[in-house]
Formats: C-alpha cells, sequence, structure tokens
C-alpha cells in the first residue's frame, strides 16, 4: 500500500516524468546515472549506452500520456528498459510487464535474421510494491522449471524490480551512512528527503539531486511533471477514500447481518414467530431500538407496533 497521501509543491523524485529526464537524457549525467544503476542492479558494467526513445518534446510527451520508459542499449548489444511504476498496481500492470519484455525481445529480429543475433533484455523496473511478498530491495526473475533450475545458462530476458518499500527497512537496519548509493538513491525515489543525504559523498546520489535541481529549469517538463503528480495525488486519495468507505460499510453490514441473525433467533423463541423477513426491511439502528423493545413488549403485534 502506498504510504505518501500528501501531495508536495514540489516534483518527486519518483515523478515518472523527472525519471525519464534524470535517465534518459543524452547528456554525461544522465549516462553515468543510467549506466551505474544498471552495474549496481545486473553486474554489467556499461561503457557507452544509447537511449532508444530519447524524446522529451513537452508537447507529445503531454500528447501521448504513455508509459515514460528509458530503452536503452549498450555497446555489447544488450537491450535495457528503465520504468518507474509508483501507483497502485493491478494484474494488468504485472502482465504488461511481460508483454514489454517479450516485445522488446521480438523486436531485435526482422524476418529472416539469425536466432544467434538475440541479445538479452534487462527491465529494470522500480515499484511500490513486494510482488509474491518477496522481502527484498533487488528482485531478479528468469524462465525456470518447478525446481528452481534455470531453462538457459544465457537466459534472454531478465526482469529486475526495485522494491522500494523494502528501503525503509534497510535505512532503518543499515543507518544512513552505512548504506550504498544504490540504496541511498532507492530511498530518494521512496521517500524524496533529500534532506536526509545531502551530506552524502557518493556520487550517483549526487548527480541525481543535481538533475532535480536542472529539471525545475525546464518550465515544459516541470509543468507536466506536477501535473501528473495531481492527478495521481488525488487517484491515490480516492482510491483510500473508497477502501475506508467499503471497509466501514463492510462493518455496517457485518454488524446489522449478526444482529439481525440474533434478533430473528430472540423473536422465534419468545413469540413462536418466523421475523427475519421483516427484520431484512430495518435499517441497523431500528434493529438496535427493536432489541431494547424486544424486553418491553408482550406480544408480537405489541412489538411491531412499538416500531412504527
Amino acid at each position: 500500500m502506498l504510504t505518501n497521501t500528501t501531495c508536495s509543491n514540489e516534483v518527486n523524485y519518483c515523478n515518472d516524468f523527472f525519471f525519464k529526464y534524470a535517465l534518459g537524457s543524452e547528456d554525461e549525467d544522465s549516462t553515468y546515472i543510467r549506466n551505474t544503476i544498471i552495474e549496481r542492479v545486473t553486474g554489467i558494467h556499461p561503457k557507452e549506452s544509447i537511449v532508444l526513445n530519447p524524446n522529451l518534446d513537452p508537447t507529445l510527451l503531454a500528447q501521448k500520456q504513455s508509459i515514460l520508459d528509458i530503452h536503452v542499449k549498450d555497446e555489447q548489444g544488450h537491450e535495457y528498459d528503465f520504468e518507474m511504476q509508483t501507483t497502485f498496481l493491478q494484474a494488468s500492470e504485472w502482465k504488461r510487464f511481460e508483454y514489454y519484455g517479450a516485445n522488446m525481445l521480438s523486436k531485435q529480429l526482422v524476418e529472416g535474421e539469425n536466432y544467434r543475433q538475440l541479445q538479452s533484455i534487462y527491465q529494470i523496473i522500480f515499484v511500490n510494491a513486494c510482488p509474491q511478498n518477496e522481502k527484498r530491495l533487488i528482485n531478479r526473475y528468469i524462465m525456470r522449471d518447478p525446481y528452481g533450475e534455470a531453462e538457459s545458462k544465457e537466459p534472454l530476458l531478465h526482469r529486475i524490480y526495485i522494491q522500494l518499500p523494502m528501503i525503509d527497512e534497510i535505512a532503518k537496519e543499515k543507518g544512513m551512512e552505512a548504506m550504498n548509493d544504490f540504496e541511498q538513491v532507492c530511498y530518494l525515489f521512496k521517500n524524496n528527503a533529500n534532506h536526509a543525504i545531502l551530506k552524502t559523498k557518493e556520487r550517483l546520489v549526487r548527480k541525481l539531486m543535481e538533475k532535480h535541481e536542472k529539471f525545475k529549469d525546464d518550465e515544459g517538463l516541470w509543468s507536466l511533471a506536477m501535473s501528473r503528480q495531481m492527478a495521481e495525488w488525488r487517484e491515490k486519495n480516492n482510491l483510500l477514500d473508497s477502501y475506508d468507505e467499503g471497509k466501514q460499510k463492510g462493518l455496517e453490514e457485518g454488524n446489522r447481518f449478526g444482529t439481525l441473525n440474533l434478533l430473528t433467533l430472540q423473536i422465534k423463541q419468545k413469540f413462536a414467530v418466523d421475523a427475519k423477513e421483516w427484520l431484512s426491511t430495518l435499517s441497523l439502528s431500528q434493529l438496535y431500538e427493536l432489541s431494547n423493545q424486544l424486553f418491553t413488549c408482550n406480544t408480537w403485534e405489541e412489538l411491531k407496533q412499538a416500531m412504527k
């Protein structure tokens, strides 16, 4: 469950427009940020990487409302897809992640090309959830058989979830200063609390924070990011309100059901009348009132009259 229900007047680090700007730009800092994250997550150290979908035109982005992923290719031909997905996740989202990976793989070849040319795909997905309750910051998936054996020694599809809820436990256990650069970056994405790591010496973290400051100068992207953030904030709160309302309604319905069954039994014992159908027409407050009247009324007709 998402815990941040307040709306900030600053663009969050986990905002997908900022995420695209920070990792998907074609400058030296963005290259360093994405290459370092690739190394920390996959163990691969790319010397070079290019963004295959670098478009950051605010006009086009505002029209598309698309998934703001970052599609990257390194000098060895490996492809990476970065995505920030911190809104409420439904079953369709997990299926979409799988589809995106398969789609990236299928686009590597055209008809007639040899399958040996296929290169590995790495999906790096930041989520505010822990799929299947796996309590790890980094959760990796490849194709395996029911006994846990990998299908291939060189798997083509690698799906990697960065489970942001776990970073708070890591920070509590290790302390901010003992966390490595990637963990500190995850802390920024999760909590937007850059004041907690202002004194860090980690280059990766400093570069991300500098990117955040520069992002403010791009009025078009900043405005889009704030609009998206406001919309997501409203959606989160609407969902939470609906959850609370549903929970309260469930409690009320549960109380009503229990009270109705109890009164049905009591009336049958006292007056030998099956009153369940009539009781079902009464509200919960009426049922409570009837339970009081039941002690003072001596006949079934007297009880019904008292409830009019």
